[in-house]
């Protein structure tokens, strides 16, 4: 299973506000300076501002499909410059930033965050509410399988060709629709926020357009030269030695489990002498399903737990019960307690593979991968799959990187098996005005975490302030991840 870190994914109804909403309420004031819809989202009470931009699918011809591109603007309630607004890439790339309207709009976690700033949320083509390239082979569970198998990926392909030309939707199509909707919607400027993939896509559009970029801040991000899976075996491994030590550190966990790394060896070893089989009830059928654990089966498992702290500090326990036969924990992690949602996996294909996969040094990536417990499982996986896919590698990537004047601030964490702090830090040092900081003990994002009330401070700090010169990272020794699982 593939593990989805920072999107809680809700159910999308845009249409017209019918209700009377205040003519001083921030989306009454907002609509007199922006070509949007009020509308009303379903789940959240607030009436926001919604639009669809029609653009050519294939940019370069400026002829044949338009799709569109969907907006939702939570307006600010006491803007400070409407000339501003903030916009994000959440990651992927397969998740929605309009998904996560109800958390910004009134009585939702981040409402604070847009308090003095309009926040666009923009889906990119190929995603959710912007022409989404479904497909039904990559729609089902995939549970404790290689989750990307070459037929079916072809299959897919076969799927999305009928709705689409896959070749347009590229991360340069993407960011000039969104200086398409820069200009429509009247902002010179946006500050940008990005998480994960999110890091290289903002990355991209600060080398293409880095007067329309004000700040930015990216969030366990992968660079702008990020050729996937080439470092994910050795961040894995870096992130799991990191939690051993922390373990080591710790009393009560390294009482209980003083060898977490002979465990993993003493798992990985008897699964490569002799799968096991397991029985779980499948979250989306209700049935009990039947599954064969591999080697390599089981460490894709254990790499996706890296992702999340919650999971990586339980892995301790799940190793030492699984050293002695008892997979039960185990599967607690793997298997999800509820139905897994639909993806639009045609998109990530169509960015993943030209852009990232097929550029990936093969006998580099392989040496990366030696004295690691992933090996080179995922590498062939995303390998035969981009082969399966068929597009060939796109010639604009990977771009060279160079150096900006934007402000930048960078949080990493040294669990983090897609951005170790290594990453952190030469991606900041590409900034004039960059900063890199790292979380100590902090996987790939902040689930969990003790006083996560530091990094806002640190972010909304940097907003205002917008240099990193003279910011106040010191909290962030208070900033603690859960405790192990000891039982």
């Amino acid at each position: 299973m593939r593990t989805t870190v920072w999107l809680l994914f809700l159910p999308l109804m845009i249409g017209c506000a019918d209700q009377r909403y205040s003519s001083q309420s921030a989306t009454a004031r907002a609509a007199e300076r922006l070509p949007l819809e009020v509308c009303q989202i379903d789940g959240i009470t607030e009436p926001l501002l919604c639009g669809k931009l029609m653009v050519f699918e294939n940019r370069a011809a400026a002829s044949g499909r338009k799709i569109p591109i969907s907006v939702v603007v939570i307006p600010a309630k006491t803007p400070s410059d409407t000339t501003t607004a903030w916009i994000e890439h959440q990651g992927g790339p397969r998740f929605s930033m309009i998904a996560n309207a109800g958390d910004l709009a009134e009585g939702g976690y981040l409402e604070w965050f847009r308090e003095t700033r309009d926040v666009v949320l923009i889906d990119p083509r190929g995603l959710h509410e912007s022409h989404p390239l479904y497909c039904d082979a990559l729609s089902y569970p995939r549970l404790l399988e290689r989750y990307y198998s070459s037929d079916r990926v072809s299959a897919c392909r076969e799927e999305v060709d009928a709705i689409a030309d896959v070749r347009q939707y590229s991360t340069l199509n993407a960011i000039a629709d969104y200086e398409d909707i820069r200009k429509w919607l009247g902002y010179e400027r946006w500050d940008v926020g990005g998480w994960s993939f999110g890091g290289r896509f903002m990355l991209t559009y600060i080398h293409l357009y880095p007067e329309s970029i004000r700040s930015a801040i990216l969030s366990f991000p992968a660079d702008l030269q990020f050729l996937r899976p080439l470092n994910y075996a050795r961040f894995g491994q870096m992130g799991f030695d990191n939690l051993i030590q922390d373990c080591a550190e710790d009393p009560a966990c390294h009482a209980a489990f003083p060898n977490p790394a002979g465990d993993l060896k003493t798992v990985l070893d008897k699964l490569d002498d002799e799968p096991v089989t397991v029985q779980f009830r499948d979250p989306d059928t209700g049935e009990i399903a039947s599954r064969e654990v591999t080697r390599d089966i089981f460490a894709d498992e254990f790499w996706t737990w890296l992702l999340e702290n919650k999971n990586a500090r339980q892995i301790p326990f799940v190793l030492r019960r699984a050293a002695q036969n008892d997979f039960e924990p185990f599967l607690e992690l793997a298997i999800p307690k509820s139905p897994q949602s639909r993806e639009p996996e045609g998109h990530y294909f169509s960015v993943v593979c030209p852009e990232e996969t097929l550029h990936l040094p093969q006998n580099l990536a392989r040496k990366h991968n030696e004295n690691t417990f992933y090996k080179d499982y995922t590498l062939d996986e995303y390998t035969e799959a981009c082969l399966a896919w068929g597009l060939p590698p796109a010639p604009e990537f990977p771009l060279e990187p160079k150096s900006f004047s934007v402000p930048l601030l960078v949080f990493t964490g040294d669990l983090d098996p897609v951005a170790q702090p290594e990453q952190g830090a030469e991606i900041a040092a590409l900034s004039e005005d960059g900063l890199h900081v790292n979380l100590p003990g902090i996987a790939h994002g902040l689930d969990g975490v003790k006083n996560a009330g530091c990094y806002d401070k640190i972010f909304e700090d940097f907003l205002q302030n917008q240099s990193t010169k003279g910011l106040d990272t010191s909290c962030v020794d208070t900033m603690l991840p859960p405790p192990f699982r000891l039982e």
